[in-house]
């Protein structure tokens, strides 16, 4: 939260995978000074939104449907229940509106916000320097050659629920 020393902005990272590698990635710095990790998190979360939406898109476009909603990992609990809320708080109504579009899409279940431990968030990789053996697991991730646990305990649930 707010990285950058001169003008306090935060660092956004999103890796967006589709069958098992990075498809596409964004590091950038937010174009807002958030006031607080939670909010930094949500407008990231808003990025990764509309990167998803985009894939989604395309994917109808090539004649893939898209029957369920596309899970969005985020490690902030304060950004979760922001998305779950499904409304502005007290706290969240000097944020701009555009990024409440994120409650829409998860509304629509276009996309789903799922806890995930900041240990295992690959994204972490590209905004903020890591331990080595950290950095070289989440590497390995992005780059297909290793399956997170969250992603092998999600797809054994599903084989045994069939």
């Amino acid at each position: 939260w707010a990285g950058d020393s001169v003008k306090r902005k935060s660092m956004t990272g999103i890796i967006l995978m589709l069958a098992g590698g990075a498809i596409a990635y964004k590091a950038k710095y937010q174009e807002v000074i958030a006031l607080s990790t939670t909010e930094a998190e949500f407008i990231a979360a808003c990025d990764a939104g509309k990167i998803i939406l985009f894939f989604r898109s395309l994917l109808e476009d090539l004649g893939i449907p898209q029957e369920k909603a596309t899970i969005l990992y985020e490690d902030n609990n304060g950004a979760l229940m922001m998305a779950n809320a499904q409304q502005p708080t007290r706290r969240t109504r000097h944020m701009d509106i555009k990024y409440f579009s994120l409650l829409d899409w998860v509304e629509k279940d276009m996309t789903i916000l799922q806890g995930i431990s900041t240990h295992d968030n690959a994204a972490d990789a590209m905004t903020k320097f890591l331990p080595r053996q950290l950095f070289y697991r989440h590497r390995d991730t992005y780059m297909g050659k290793r399956i997170p646990k969250h992603i092998l305990a999600r797809t054994s649930s599903s084989v045994l629920n069939k």
